[in-house]
């Protein structure tokens, strides 16, 4: 672990702690949560913006309601040099349909996910994929989006996440060209204020502030959260593959929940594929990550069989940015 960490008191956790759950939170309302002053937060996201903790503000689209799948390749790598494996990396991450790439440590070398309209495109991105690297793949997998609990995280400030269904229907909703123009620019940072998007977009403030708000009652925007890179604070982030036995409903539930409460799980994630679940966490050690996974796994003894543990090494793509797909 680095020993370059950026040291956070608990009005740092504090402001990540609302940021998680609205990354678009005016800063006099922050402030207020926080109890702090405007001037005194400013300076604290700022500070964490240079250090690159914070790495952007995503505003974070519903797939489904944008008429996409979502898909997962799983890739194991042969034979690459540093050189080789960097070229599949950037075809990957200039793609437009990718809107996540992850090196990881572990059974797989990298993850991406990318957003089509139906089986026949990703057949194809995949396949070009493979033409023009296969050499390079011993092996591959592929699973498939059903439904997703985006959670935030809590423990900063030692509480449970708070979650919310993403991509649980796909089903295209309407956009005209004044709400894309806004996204689009939305996308660049979601901390933008109105008046600065309005002056992009050729918009009026009062516009744009409406736009927003009727694209969040929506569901079309499902969430404003900051990219934050753990790393910078002695944290990692995983990826669990879950691998489950006697599915039921009720179980699924039970689980979810609990996943929620643990406050550093921020992503439950439905499949269809060779295995039916995957997590996404922070913890600081693999040793620390593998420890509450068995204890999950204790807590569900009937429904998980086993688990896989990923390190993700590095997001070379990690905006999670859809507006490429409007």
């Amino acid at each position: 672990m680095s020993t370059n960490l950026l040291k956070i008191d608990l009005l740092d956790k504090k402001i990540l702690y609302a940021l998680e759950i609205d990354a678009r939170t005016p800063l006099t309302i922050l402030a207020k949560k926080v109890r702090s002053s405007p001037a005194v937060v400013e300076y604290r996201l700022r500070r964490m913006q240079e250090s690159g903790l914070i790495k952007n503000y995503i505003t974070f689209l519903d797939a489904g309601k944008l008429g996409l799948m979502v898909w997962n390749v799983y890739l194991e790598l042969q034979n690459t040099t540093k050189k080789e494996e960097d070229e599949l990396v950037a075809y990957l991450c200039n793609l437009k349909e990718t809107w996540w790439v992850g090196r990881c440590s572990g059974k797989w070398s990298i993850i991406y996910s990318i957003c089509v309209r139906d089986i026949k495109e990703f057949y194809v991105i995949a396949t070009q994929v493979n033409n023009k690297f296969g050499k390079y793949i011993l092996n591959q997998s592929i699973a498939a989006h059903a439904e997703i609990e985006i959670i935030s995280r809590g423990y900063f400030l030692d509480k449970p996440g708070i979650g919310k269904t993403w991509y649980n229907t796909i089903k295209k909703a309407k956009l005209d060209e004044t709400d894309i123009k806004i996204l689009r620019v939305l996308s660049e940072n979601a901390r933008m204020p109105s008046t600065e998007i309005a002056r992009k977009t050729k918009l009026t403030a009062r516009i744009v502030a409406y736009r927003i708000k009727e694209l969040v009652a929506s569901g079309i925007i499902h969430r404003f959260r900051p990219q934050i890179d753990v790393k910078k604070i002695g944290m990692s982030f995983y990826k669990v593959i879950v691998h489950l036995k006697e599915y039921t409903h009720q179980k699924n539930t039970q689980l979810k929940e609990y996943c929620v409460m643990q406050g550093n799980i921020f992503h439950y994630e439905q499949k269809i594929g060779p295995w039916m679940l995957e997590l996404e966490l922070d913890a600081q050690n693999y040793e620390s990550a593998d420890r509450q996974l068995r204890t999950i796994k204790e807590q569900f003894p009937d429904f998980i069989r086993s688990y896989e543990l990923l390190l993700i090494t590095d997001e070379p793509k990690g905006g999670l940015d859809l507006t490429k797909q409007l």
